[in-house]
C-alpha cells in the first residue's frame, strides 16, 4: 500500500461526520491550528484550550483564545445559561494573564452580566495598569535625565576650546597645519589632522551611503564658496554634516584604528 494522503484522509473524515478527533490531529499535522481549535470547541472544549495553549507565537495564542472566550460566551447566551461569565472568566484563568485580560473579552459578555461576577478580574486589571503606569513614569524620569545631560554635554561643547602649539604638525604628512592653506581638525585626543589627510583616511572606512554622500557635501560646498558666509546658513549646515561623516572620532585612536588592525602598513 502506498502511503497516507492526509488532505483525502481529512475530507474524507469531514464529509463523513464522525472521527473529528481524527480531523483535528491532521489539521495539525498540517500546521492548521486555528482550524483545529475551530474544530476542538466543536467536539472537545478542553481539547481546544490544549491546542491553543500550546501555541508558541503570542498573537496567535491571543487570536485563538479570543476565539475560544468568544465560544464560551455565545453559548452560554444562547442556552440562556446564567453562569455565561463565570464560563468567559474560567477562559481568562486557563491562557493567563500574559495572553487576554478582561477588557479583551468585555465586548463577549451579554448585557445583562453584572459588575460583581467580574469585580476580582477588574481590580487585576486595574493593578496592573497602575505598575505599569508607575513603570512608564520611572522610564520618563529617566529619558528626563538623560536628555538634560545631554543638554549639558551641548552646552558644554558649544563652548568648548582646544588648544594646539602653532607648529603643530599632521599626524599623517608631518605639514605645519597653520601653513599647509587648508583646513584641518584638532581631536580631544590631542592629534591634529589636514583635512585632505583624514579624508583619504576615513573615506574607506564609510559604508557605501556615506561615501556618497560626503561626494554630494563636497560638490554642495564648492557651489557655496565664495559666497558671503556670515549671510549663507546653508553653507554652515553643510560643512557640520560633513564633519559628522569624517571627524566623528579621532582616527588614530577610534574605532577605525581598530578595524585597520589587520591592514597592511
Amino acid at each position: 500500500s502506498g502511503p497516507l494522503d492526509m488532505s483525502y484522509a481529512l475530507r474524507t473524515i469531514l464529509r463523513s461526520g464522525r472521527h473529528f478527533r481524527s480531523a483535528i490531529k491532521l489539521y495539525m499535522g498540517f500546521g492548521m491550528r486555528q482550524h483545529a481549535v475551530e474544530l476542538g470547541l466543536k467536539v472537545d472544549p478542553s481539547l481546544a484550550r490544549e491546542l491553543a495553549q500550546e501555541s508558541v507565537e503570542l498573537e496567535e495564542r491571543k487570536r485563538l483564545w479570543l476565539m475560544i472566550a468568544k465560544n464560551a460566551a455565545s453559548e452560554g447566551v444562547n442556552r440562556a445559561d446564567a453562569d455565561v461569565v463565570s464560563k468567559v472568566v474560567s477562559v481568562l484563568k486557563d491562557c493567563g494573564p500574559d495572553v487576554l485580560s478582561i477588557e479583551d473579552v468585555l465586548p463577549f459578555l451579554p448585557d445583562f452580566a453584572q459588575i460583581d461576577q467580574i469585580k476580582d478580574e477588574i481590580c487585576e486589571a486595574l493593578t496592573s495598569y497602575s505598575s505599569k503606569i508607575e513603570g512608564f513614569l520611572k522610564e520618563m524620569n529617566e529619558f528626563d535625565q538623560v536628555c538634560d545631560d545631554l543638554r549639558g554635554e551641548i552646552s558644554r561643547l558649544r563652548t568648548h576650546r582646544m588648544e594646539m602649539k602653532s607648529d603643530a604638525r599632521c599626524a599623517f604628512t608631518g605639514k605645519e597645519v597653520l601653513s599647509a592653506g587648508e583646513p584641518f581638525y584638532v581631536f580631544p585626543s590631542g592629534y591634529v589632522i589636514l583635512e585632505s589627510s583624514l579624508k583619504r583616511e576615513v573615506l574607506p572606512y564609510l559604508n557605501e551611503k556615506q561615501a556618497a554622500r560626503v561626494a554630494e557635501l563636497e560638490q554642495e560646498l564648492k557651489l557655496h564658496q565664495g559666497r558671503d558666509r556670515r549671510s549663507d546658513s546653508k553653507y554652515d549646515s553643510l560643512q557640520a554634516e560633513l564633519d559628522g561623516l569624517i571627524a566623528a572620532e579621532c582616527p588614530l585612536t577610534g574605532s577605525i584604528m581598530v578595524e585597520s588592525i589587520d591592514h597592511p602598513f
